[in-house]
C-alpha cells in the first residue's frame, strides 16, 4: 500500500490518509456517472485542504460531529468559504447512544435551551436542530422513535431570533463535548 498523504491526530499520532490514487478512483466514478459528488467524514481543515490541493474534484460535503456544545466555528466557517456542505452527526449530543462517556449534560436537558424551547411552543430538540439549520449546517438526527423522527420533521414553521441564537452560540464547550476521537491508530511509521 502506497499512502500519498498523512493526517496528524491528536497525540502526535499520524494516520495515513486517502492515498491521491483513492481520491483519483473516487473522480473517475464522478465522470463516469456512478456517483455525482464526493464527500468526506471526520476531516479537520489542513486534511481537507490537503485533499483539495491533490484533488481535480473538491469535496461536496462534510460530515463532522457538531451540536450545541462542539459548534466548530473555524471548520464550519472554512466549509462554507469553499463551498462545501457542513453536515452533522449527533446535532442532538447522541441522547439514546449507550456506551458513550459524556463530559457534559445533554444539551436537551440545558435550561436555557428549555426556555427557548418554551418560548417557541417547541422541543429542545427541535430548537437544537433549527439552530444548526439557521448556521447553514445540515442535520442527520437519528431515531427509531416514530414520536421523535415526526418531531425532527417540523422544524421549518418557526424562526428562532438573533437573540437566542446568541444564547444558543455561548453554550459552546469545545472539544471537551466531544463523543468520538477516532485515536484508533496506535503511534508509528505509515509509510506504506
Amino acid at each position: 500500500m502506497s499512502v500519498d498523504v498523512f493526517f496528524d491526530m491528536p497525540g502526535g499520532l499520524k494516520m495515513p490518509a486517502i492515498g491521491l490514487g483513492t481520491g483519483t478512483k473516487m473522480e473517475e466514478q464522478v465522470d463516469a456517472g456512478r456517483t455525482r459528488a464526493i464527500g468526506l467524514s471526520n476531516f479537520n481543515q489542513r486534511q481537507i485542504e490537503r485533499i483539495m490541493n491533490a484533488s481535480r474534484i473538491k469535496p461536496a460535503c462534510l460530515q463532522v460531529e457538531l451540536h450545541v456544545h462542539l459548534q466548530q466555528r473555524d471548520l464550519v466557517k472554512y466549509c462554507h468559504k469553499n463551498g462545501i456542505v457542513v453536515v452533522a452527526y449527533t446535532p442532538l449530543l447522541a441522547p439514546g447512544s449507550t456506551g458513550v462517556e459524556r463530559k457534559i449534560p445533554s444539551p436537551l436537558q440545558n435550561v436555557i435551551v428549555k426556555k427557548i424551547a418554551a418560548k417557541y411552543g417547541k422541543t429542545s430538540a427541535q430548537i437544537l436542530l433549527r439552530y444548526l439549520l439557521k448556521k447553514n449546517v445540515a442535520v442527520i438526527p437519528k431515531s427509531s422513535n416514530p414520536e421523535r423522527l415526526k418531531e425532527n420533521i417540523y422544524i421549518f414553521d418557526f424562526n428562532i431570533n438573533s437573540e437566542d441564537m446568541l444564547f444558543l452560540d455561548e453554550l459552546e464547550a469545545g472539544e471537551v463535548a466531544r463523543l468520538r476521537t477516532f485515536r484508533y491508530y496506535p503511534p508509528g511509521d505509515y509509510t506504506g
